[in-house]
């Protein structure tokens, strides 16, 4: 059966090339039944059990194959499945390739003290080059590395679209703005792949959108370049397929495929802390472990960063298979635990867009998504830093005797409590000081009693989102001091 399935679909994909492509929404498809849908190769796009659908690829000629899945289905308007005729040729409102590098070479000649022009680390199958851009602040010193990529997977612009938001963010705000992004920038060093498969990204503009894979064609129409490396690659059939026309079809072998090899050893030499590997579509979060049901040694760190990066977006978080489906030789899987790298905190945001070009002529649509993940890469950033100015200590008091011991809620919002221990009675001024060293705010409280006690800060509305220290002080000189995060 598998075998015929195989052909029929190798004649679909040839037909492809002609054809326009449509996504399909099922509903009431339990989760036994997509991963019967996906052991039979059906391009699988978006699994959504909180809101009961899931979402399938098929030529347009087949739709009807969609009431052998679901008597109750819909399909989809043409752009959140494919390129539109008068967008062929540049991707409408995002960003083409041409559109990309124009973007991020524009980006180093208005900060060159932050971002370095694009650099190629190698190149794809058809020879193309697939290059990153470096941003960090004109500090000196170590600076721990932090990891983003998109369009692994050709038909997904949305995931671009946020890094180029995030890099915009990031050198806007250096100066004046959001002291988070001076302070991200001031302690690690930001590196951006926006293109990890190039050929596929460029054949797409001309073609109609729905290339996936790369474009080695030497076996069937491409591969999975996300189930081809090197961790858990061929771990079994359900989390990767062995078929070459299927969309989930993982090559010959682990890091077959050029573009694979080209950001493992990048990514080997960099050595970074943490990743963010972007997709679309679904607005998930997820990270390790995909390839079996089985959580992680750190699934209790990663569940605490990944309630916190969704508070505001409501992103659904988790494992790839408690949300969609097993995945096996993935990228998250691989930067968590291979190659005998340090470990790299890695995770994958399927960005909430409106199929895969659904914003193609909506601008408002790419800014809500950019809305959308801003804080969860702001958050990212902190997190995978340790949460330094989020919750880290500040300078060591002269003498222990004036605690400055939390900030609570930490992102704080409207107002924030200082828990302050004093070894004995005494008024306590306090300051707010921005990242630059800026007092914005000061205060001074009635004697507080040996003890432990509580201030109470209002945020001041004219102060915005940002890192800021409290600063605390005693008329015998004794202080204290501790970081925090204010969120608008």
């Amino acid at each position: 059966m598998r075998k015929y399935l195989f052909l029929a679909l190798t004649i679909l994909v040839f037909a492809s090339v002609v054809s326009a492509h449509r996504l399909v929404r099922l509903y009431d498809v339990s989760r036994g039944s997509v991963i019967d849908m996906i052991e039979k190769g059906y391009d699988v796009t978006c699994v959504d059990m909180r809101h009961g659908y899931v979402d399938i690829m098929l030529p347009e000629q087949d739709v009807d194959q969609a009431a052998l899945l679901s008597y109750d289905y819909e399909v989809l308007p043409r752009e959140w499945g494919e390129l539109l005729p008068e967008n062929m040729d540049d991707a409408g409102e995002y960003y083409d390739p041409e559109e990309n590098w124009t973007f991020w070479s524009s980006l180093s000649a208005d900060y060159p003290e932050l971002a370095n022009p694009p650099v190629t680390i190698g190149q794809s199958y058809q020879s193309r080059d697939i290059y990153m851009i470096r941003l960090t602040g004109p500090t000196s010193g170590y600076k721990p590395p932090i990891y983003f990529s998109s369009l692994i997977h050709a038909r997904e612009p949305g995931g671009n679209s946020v890094l180029i938001d995030f890099a915009m963010w990031l050198t806007g705000n250096y100066d004046g703005g959001d002291t988070r992004a001076a302070y991200i920038l001031d302690n690690s060093t930001v590196y951006f792949v926006p293109i990890a498969n190039p050929d596929g990204y460029v054949y797409n503009m001309p073609n109609g959108g729905n290339q996936r894979k790369n474009m080695n064609f030497t076996l069937g129409d491409g591969i999975d370049l996300n189930r081809n490396w090197g961790y858990k690659w061929d771990y079994d059939d359900l989390g990767s397929s062995p078929y070459p026309n299927d969309q989930t079809y993982r090559g010959t072998s682990a890091f077959s495929e050029p573009e694979t090899r080209v950001q493992r050893d990048f990514i080997i030499d960099l050595e970074p802390i943490a990743a963010m590997n972007y997709h679309t579509y679904g607005g998930y979060l997820l990270y390790p472990w995909g390839y079996e049901d089985i959580l992680s040694p750190d699934s209790i760190l990663f569940t605490g960063w990944a309630d916190a990066m969704t508070a505001e977006n409501n992103y659904t978080y988790g494992t790839a298979w408690q949300i969609l489906y097993n995945v096996n030789g993935e990228n998250n899987d691989w930067s968590y635990c291979g190659d005998s790298l340090p470990k790299i905190y890695a995770m994958t945001p399927e960005v909430d867009d409106k199929g895969f070009w659904g914003s193609q002529n909506d601008t408002t649509e790419i800014v809500r998504i950019c809305n959308e993940c801003r804080p969860m890469n702001i958050l990212f950033c902190f997190a995978s830093l340790g949460y330094v100015g989020i919750s880290g200590d500040g300078e060591v008091g002269i003498e222990p005797l004036l605690l400055l011991n939390s900030v609570y809620p930490n992102p704080v919002l409207s107002s924030a409590s200082f828990r302050i221990t004093s070894s004995g009675s005494s008024n306590v001024s306090v300051m707010i000081y921005d990242t630059s060293g800026r007092i914005i705010d000061s205060f001074e409280t009635g004697s507080i009693k040996g003890g432990t006690s509580s201030l109470v800060w209002g945020v001041p509305h004219e102060i915005p989102a940002g890192v800021y220290t409290a600063r605390i002080s005693d008329a015998a000189g004794n202080c204290d001091s501790r970081r925090f995060t204010v969120m608008r």
